[in-house]
């Protein structure tokens, strides 16, 4: 007689690991397409790049005909299992995206971003979403020198851009406002919220119907072909005739003939604590409430939600053999002993706190560590994709470009650094795995020795080196 933990194992090959976010979100189910339509604008993807191009698209012409088509659910995909942080990051870093885009290229890419966080929170003010939404700010911390040095990087690089909304904390004001022995000092910044991002996609999606979107679900799109001067979408159960056309499927489009080269799936991985009890946040504090990252290779990223609870995510990043996405890839189980072992060392006064969820799923990773915009089809198939693991807040900002393409519209947004770029190919299987596997094993190795003191802050040149050959 086959034991329990078989066929545990087998239903997590096939299906994956289970998400908290999305077990406690409440989806309405939509039906698949099932015949032939006609619309204006067809959106491919449902999280947050296709839902708020959608929100944009009918905010600016209503009346608009624009369909969605979801391959799986409203946020399925990253939109639905990320860590939940609006945050304004672009780049490997405040100074890396300086440094590769110019003074003027990387305040107008960080200034937009944060000027999405403001008004995400006002649209999901506006429309009654619950989502959870807290604007507690941002706290980067250094645990070791070299994480230090860059924290203090990104603090001078904020003031010669003069970006507002920065501040750097000492070891004791960083320990103050969340307590860990590790902490030496942080950059603390304003523009930053968490989110219950389930709830927002699932929120987002219905103020989209509202507007006039259809939302078809369990409707991937099988090919894109362009006749009469019309884009003609193939499904499993019906076609979409459109005049244009968005591609929003992120780490999905790694699979598409314009990004295979372009886009590679990284699989990052989550656990969630059990609700603390209120003795146990005593001896922590994060009344505040900030999302939290330190200055690892491999961040960290940690933050309180509202039913109590620690989110701990990050420690590695995986890409598969042949860049895969496979249900099987949502358990990283090696990942989830390490997340286990660094959470009790940040944190040793919670060494008695359990871990009840584990969760992971695929991100986009470019070459240059930055999302990507433009257009192809000669004028009318617009994408927008490759976050890094960093989507939930450029997401919106990647909703308005979408949006202004579309339309045809020249803009400030339309202009920014990460638009109409001319992104690096990654090189072919298998050299593109093998590559890969041997820059994170090097990057963790860095990480390590970082810990023990033997490196600053600066990227290794022979890892750099590496990782240019990788792009």
């Amino acid at each position: 007689m086959a034991c329990p933990q078989f066929f545990e194992r087998l239903i997590v090959r096939n299906i994956g690991s289970s998400v908290y976010w999305l077990e406690t979100s409440k989806h309405n189910p939509r039906p698949s397409l099932a015949h032939a339509i006609e619309v204006d604008v067809a959106i491919v993807g449902a999280g947050f790049t296709g839902l708020w191009t959608a929100y944009q698209l009918l905010n600016a012409q209503p009346g608009l005909r624009v369909a969605l088509l979801e391959g799986e659910e409203v946020g399925f995909g990253a939109s639905g299992r990320n860590g939940g942080f609006a945050m304004t990051l672009l780049d490997m870093s405040l100074t890396h995206l300086r440094r590769n885009h110019g003074d003027s290229g990387a305040r107008s890419a960080h200034l937009a971003v944060a000027d999405s966080i403001d008004e995400m929170g006002a649209t999901i003010a506006s429309h009654n979403i619950e989502c959870e939404w807290v604007r507690g700010g941002l706290l980067v911390v250094g645990t070791n020198r070299a994480q230090m040095q860059r924290v203090e990087s990104d603090y001078r690089t904020s003031e010669a851009l003069d970006l507002a909304g920065f501040e750097l904390l000492s070891g004791s004001e960083t320990r103050a406002q969340l307590d860990s022995p590790t902490y030496l000092g942080a950059l603390a910044e304003e523009h930053c919220a968490v989110v219950h991002p389930a709830k927002l996609a699932n929120g987002l999606a219905a103020v989209v119907e509202e507007l006039g979107a259809t939302i078809y679900e369990h409707t991937p799109m099988s090919s894109i072909s362009e006749h009469g001067g019309r884009l003609h979408i193939a499904t499993h159960g019906g076609m979409v005739s459109a005049e244009q056309v968005v591609l929003a499927t992120n780490a999905w489009a790694s699979t598409t003939p314009w990004f295979k080269s372009k886009v590679v799936p990284l699989y990052t991985y989550i656990a969630l604590t059990e609700p603390l009890s209120e003795e146990q946040w005593e001896t922590i504090g994060w009344q505040q409430r900030q999302g939290v990252e330190d200055k690892r290779n491999f961040v960290h990223y940690y933050r309180r939600t509202d039913d109590g609870r620690i989110l701990w995510g990050g420690s590695d990043g995986i890409i598969y053999p042949g860049g895969k996405i496979k249900a099987r890839y949502d358990r990283g189980e090696t990942v989830f002993k390490r997340l286990d072992k660094t959470f009790r060392h940040t944190f040793p006064q919670l060494d008695n706190v359990r871990f009840s969820h584990t969760w992971g799923g695929p991100v986009a990773i470019t070459a240059s560590f930055m999302p990507m915009f433009g257009t192809l089809l000669e004028g009318r198939l617009h994408y927008g994709l490759g976050y890094n693991g960093h989507g939930v807040a450029p997401s919106h900002t990647g909703g308005k470009i979408l949006r202004d393409k579309v339309l045809g519209k020249t803009s400030e947004l339309t202009e920014l650094c990460f638009v109409d770029s001319r992104e690096a190919a990654f090189p072919p299987e298998p050299l593109r795995w093998i590559t890969a596997e041997l820059t994170r094993r090097s990057l963790l190795r860095q990480d390590a020795s970082m810990d023990a003191g033997k490196l600053n802050g600066a990227m290794d040149p022979l890892l750099l080196r590496a990782m240019k050959k990788f792009s």
